[in-house]
């Protein structure tokens, strides 16, 4: 999928003009690719849209549409767009109360390792996580994920009569949630892009 450019990017003025609509588009393609795994995890599947959403955002709390501060929100929010044989995500740790974060992460410790997975035909795909690899400690909220796919894999995964399931085998999250054919439509027009 295309990373997004400086001028994909709306200017604060229009952007608050289309913000109603674009905020319903966005948040309903957002909905769409949410899976709540257990009580502890969430993982929403980005895309261009998505992605375009959230720097739109935060190019209007920060009040700066410049050429300058638009690459530079790019440069880091283009790594949530996924590449080829590619579906990237956001997983998000629920912490009911803020005073339990340390709590909570400490319970999640190892989710990093090889515990999330999209199962394609029962044949796992390891989430690769923006973790200190030497560490892969639990230490934020917020992570940041890949699922990379072999030609094979991303064939199978468009092939409607195949299982997909998303997976976490971690003690304190384990599920495994069948994805949805709307999600999966969604999902395979980002492997097709």
């Amino acid at each position: 999928m295309k990373p997004l450019a400086v001028q994909e990017i709306l200017p604060i003025a229009e952007y608050e003009q289309r913000r109603s609509q674009f905020r319903k588009e966005a948040q309903a393609e957002r909905d769409l690719r949410r899976i709540e795994l257990g009580n502890s995890c969430v993982i929403i599947f980005e895309n261009r849209m998505t992605v375009q959403y959230q720097v739109q955002e935060m190019l209007r709390v920060e009040r700066d549409d410049s050429d300058d501060r638009i690459k530079l929100e790019l440069s880091c929010f283009n790594l949530l767009i996924p590449g080829e044989n590619e579906l990237s995500a956001t997983l998000l740790i629920r912490v009911p109360e803020y005073r339990d974060v340390d709590n909570v992460l400490q319970r999640l410790n190892g989710i990093t390792r090889n515990c999330i997975s999209l199962d394609i035909a029962g044949e796992p795909v390891y989430a690769t996580f923006d973790v200190d690899e030497d560490t892969l400690v639990c230490d934020s909220d917020v992570f940041y994920v890949r699922f990379s796919m072999t030609p094979e894999q991303a064939a199978a995964f468009c092939n409607p009569s195949v299982a997909v399931a998303l997976r976490s085998t971690h003690e304190k999250c384990s599920d495994t949630v069948p994805i949805s054919a709307e999600l999966r439509s969604s999902l395979i027009k980002d492997l097709s892009s």
